[in-house]
């Protein structure tokens, strides 16, 4: 009878631990994204974030982000939802940024729900002049409406003071 018990606890262990290994393991996703069909659409997001500054436009600068997206600027508080969102853009918007050019270094973990934009920036005042260069990397999130930017992180080149 002893024999009997540790034969089925050791069936029901292995049971355990083998429904674990392949539970654990994610099923594979749809095929990956063409990397070049993604950039294209990253670079219109992008286009239309500096296009929000040239027009005063918040709501296309909103437009830009997934609804639960958040920005992770340098020396600020995490900005999240659309409030935050907003309050960022209002803020950028007053100290004189008219336009912002992104240029995508590189895309890294390319799924069909992600992707990861490495990237420099340049911003513009209102008669075209260099505000400032800086780096960043934004985390997409593909929605029923395109990409979007999920986490947005980024910093100027300028040295600390």
């Amino acid at each position: 009878m002893k024999k009997i018990i540790l034969s089925m606890m050791t069936m029901a262990i292995f049971s355990v631990v083998s429904y674990g290994r392949t539970s654990a393991v994610a099923p594979a996703s749809a095929a990956t994204p063409d990397k070049d069909s993604v950039k294209a659409a990253l670079a219109a997001v992008n286009r239309t974030y500096g296009e929000s500054f040239s027009k005063g436009d918040s709501s296309l600068f909103l437009d830009c982000y997934a609804t639960d997206g958040c920005i992770m600027a340098a020396n600020t508080p995490l900005l999240s939802g659309r409030k935050g969102l907003l309050l960022f853009y209002r803020s950028a918007y007053k100290t004189g940024i008219r336009d912002i050019a992104f240029t995508t270094v590189e895309l890294y973990g390319l799924t069909d729900e992600y992707a990861t934009e490495q990237g420099v920036y340049e911003l513009f005042g209102a008669e075209h002049q260099s505000l400032g260069k800086g780096k960043y990397l934004v985390l997409w999130k593909k929605t029923a409406a395109g990409w979007k930017m999920y986490r947005d992180m980024f910093n100027g080149d300028a040295p600390m003071k």
